[in-house]
C-alpha cells in the first residue's frame, strides 16, 4: 500500500497515521481540534478494510447513527468490496 501522509474529506485535511498495535483506528472530530489526526490499520485483513472505511466515514461526515451501531455501514461496504477483490499489495 502507498504510504499517504494527507488527505483531504468533506470535514478538513487529515494527517494519517498507521497503526500496528491494539487500537484499531480513531479519526478526530473537527469541532474539538483544529489539527486534525485520522489513524488506521496498517495490516491487510478484512477487519482492516472496514476499519479504513469506517474512519473515512466519519472524516466524510456521514451520522455517527450510522457508523457506531450494531450494524455498521462500513462493515457492509467492506464485505462487498472484500468479495470484488480488494486487497491491500505491497508496493
Amino acid at each position: 500500500m502507498k504510504n499517504v501522509k494527507t488527505a483531504k474529506f468533506k470535514t478538513g485535511t487529515y494527517k494519517i497515521d498507521l497503526l500496528d498495535g491494539p487500537v484499531f483506528g480513531f479519526c478526530e472530530d473537527p469541532q474539538q481540534t483544529a489539527t486534525l489526526h485520522m489513524a488506521i490499520p496498517n495490516g491487510g485483513t478484512k477487519r482492516d478494510l472496514a476499519t479504513c472505511v469506517h474512519e473515512m466515514m466519519h472524516a466524510e461526515g456521514i451520522p455517527d447513527r450510522y457508523l457506531d451501531e450494531e450494524r455498521d455501514a462500513a462493515i457492509y461496504i467492506a464485505r462487498l468490496l472484500w468479495r470484488m477483490g480488494w486487497r491491500k499489495t505491497a508496493r
